[in-house]
């Protein structure tokens, strides 16, 4: 496994080359997309390339038996189909978002089920959730991720270089928790499929970071599918704060803006520029050092929540989600101030 997670930032990187001669780009339009020019894109399409040529290395793909990991590996593909078509055709907002709740719901009802919901200072034991309480409840999370991981893909290397750190956190997760109750081998493959996705985004931000690639839909609905799918699989064999806690850098931004939206009577699914991100490159930061702000954040949060183990991790959140929140409201307050006032 270790030698195929070392080659996979090279296979991807020669994938990248490959998806950027097929002449699919992303043009500007004056709003929510800041290049100058139109830049190739589907990034995504060589980074999942690339991890199913790893797990086929690794002999996971026929060790799966289980129709749960089944189900959430399909899910992760449709979520990769549907953005390969709406990086190359287009797709209507409102046919997308029907498409990424369909495929959500039918994961949830066929994928692994959350039985009990732990309130952070709650009991051990948690409490029974219905099994359709659970499947919409699941199928909300997974729509939410993949929309979440699209709406944070706007600056070079942000959502994939976050995703990137948050897979490696999901990745150690898993395989703890496989150590200790190995009955399947669902975690294990879990876990070789983040690590290797994280492994194979190393080979795409070579040429994202320069500016020469976009991971496109194509990469933010599949990345977003399989955070969601590994927050899923940790959250049935832990609590659902865990995931919570490590994805805190994408789900703060994205709620808060959406609040935030909400209240100034906005639209809240059109394109914009108002997530903390965006202004700090409307401020004029360049894309590496948002980049680098969000990874720091998704470091923190994921070395603060494996540092603490499972005992006291689900607390985490409430102080790391409090940091943020504090964070999003200054920066909101100060930058946005400054950037009306300059007509910007």
């Amino acid at each position: 496994m270790t030698l195929v997670l070392l080659g996979m930032p090279i296979i991807s990187a020669l994938f990248c080359w490959l998806v950027i001669r097929l002449g699919v780009t992303d043009a500007p339009d004056g709003g929510r997309k800041t290049q100058k020019a139109p830049v190739p894109t589907s990034g995504g399409i060589a980074i999942f390339a690339t991890v199913a040529f790893g797990l086929g290395l690794t002999g996971d793909l026929v060790a799966i038996y289980s129709t749960e990991l089944a189900a959430l590996l399909m899910f992760i593909l449709m979520a990769v189909i549907i953005g390969v078509y709406d990086d190359i055709r287009g797709l209507d907002s409102k046919r997308k978002l029907v498409l990424l709740g369909a495929i959500s719901l039918l994961a949830a009802a066929f994928g692994p089920r959350l039985g009990h919901f732990h309130m952070p200072f709650g009991p051990d034991v948690g409490y029974a959730l219905p099994v359709w309480f659970s499947v919409l409840g699941v199928g909300l999370w997974l729509f939410v991720l993949m929309n979440a991981t699209n709406f944070m893909d706007g600056a070079n290397g942000l959502a994939m270089g976050s995703a990137a750190i948050m897979l490696i956190a999901f990745a150690i997760l898993l395989k703890l928790l496989d150590i200790t109750d190995p009955d399947t081998d669902d975690e294990a493959i879990m876990s070789h499929l983040a690590a290797l996705a994280a492994a194979a985004i190393l080979g795409f931000l070579v040429w994202n970071m320069a500016g020469k690639l976009f991971a496109g839909d194509t990469g933010a609905l599949g990345m977003g599918a399989l955070l969601g799918a590994a927050g899923l699989m940790v959250a049935c064999r832990m609590t659902v704060w865990e995931p919570a806690t490590l994805i805190l850098p994408f789900l703060v931004d994205v709620f808060l803006t959406l609040i935030w939206r909400a209240r100034a009577g906005k639209h809240l699914f059109e394109a914009h520029r108002d997530h903390a991100y965006q202004l700090l490159l409307r401020d004029g930061w360049s894309h590496w050092k948002v980049s680098a702000l969000w990874a720091a954040m998704s470091f923190a949060c994921g070395a603060g929540l494996l540092g603490l183990g499972p005992i006291i991790g689900a607390r985490i959140i409430i102080i790391l989600g409090a940091a943020g929140i504090g964070l999003w409201v200054w920066q909101r307050r100060t930058l946005g101030r400054k950037l009306t006032d300059e007509g910007r």
